[in-house]
């Protein structure tokens, strides 16, 4: 999928190529926060549910959990901000 946006509506919304090209840095910041955040709490609640079970802590599970949750969430942060910044995905030809 191509996102154009035109070079008169560009301009009505003063967009330059350095602004498309550089984006929000405030959304980048709040994404990836929320993005580590979650990260570890899949970590912290994979660890409580073996301490509270008294079973020995499972490093594997831990780490798959971890990374499946990070996968995931890489995705969902990729197409908020295609949603939220469409131009920052523009095909430069």
């Amino acid at each position: 999928m191509r996102w154009r946006i035109p070079n008169k509506r560009r301009q009505q919304m003063g967009l330059t190529d350095a602004s498309i090209r550089r984006g929000s840095a405030s959304l980048q910041i709040v994404l990836w926060t929320v993005w580590t955040l979650i990260v570890i709490a899949v970590g912290y609640v994979s660890w409580h549910a073996d301490i509270v079970a008294q079973r020995p802590t499972n490093v594997l599970g831990l780490v798959i959990h971890c990374v499946v949750a990070g996968l995931i969430g890489l995705i969902i942060m990729m197409l908020i901000e295609m949603r939220v910044e469409p131009w920052r995905f523009i095909d430069d030809e």
